[in-house]
């Protein structure tokens, strides 16, 4: 049994890893083997998040006392918290690929991404989006690329001129 001092330890851990983090995710999972869990606290990990198991009461009032609005069938059967503490894509990407893989055996409950609540589905369509570091990359490709088109374009006629301009010389001399 665990004394009411090691519960307010644990609550404090929840609120402070909560409020460290800027994605939640809560899960279910029975069945599920121990080597199984480990290996998704691994790959959680290597991309910037936790996995950590808290007892439903103790997750209700950790996050109760931190404004979180979290609804009531988050809280039923065991629950494990995922925090993502960098980029929240990669972390719901393992999560959600964790849960094609072991359907009868683990869920996603829903969770929030800063202060935005999200449900399953939001979860399945973010983890389909790449990572911030990708999206970026895809954000200045698509700046870039008309800029350089234009470049391009504008620089086109003036190299012609100048080849026109040549030609013409060679001819004269």
């Amino acid at each position: 049994m665990i004394t009411r001092e090691r519960k307010r330890e644990l609550v404090k851990e929840l609120q402070e890893k909560a409020e460290k983090a800027g994605l939640l995710l809560f899960t279910t999972f029975s069945g599920i083997t121990v080597s199984e869990i480990s290996n998704l606290r691994r790959s959680i990990k290597e991309n910037g998040g936790e996995l950590k198991v808290y007892r439903n009461t103790l997750l209700k009032m950790g996050l109760a006392e931190k404004g979180f609005e979290v609804d009531d069938n988050i809280f039923t059967g065991p629950t494990a918290v995922v925090f993502g503490y960098e980029d929240p894509f990669p972390v719901m990407k393992v999560v959600d690929d964790f849960q094609k893989s072991h359907r009868k055996n683990f869920d996603i409950k829903g969770g929030f991404l800063g202060t935005l609540k999200l449900t399953k589905s939001d979860i399945k369509e973010l983890s389909s989006l790449s990572s911030m570091q990708e999206l970026y990359g895809k954000l200045v490709w698509g700046i870039k690329a008309p800029l350089a088109r234009l470049v391009f374009a504008l620089k086109n006629p003036v190299s012609k001129l100048v080849f026109v301009l040549n030609q013409i010389k060679d001819k004269k001399a």
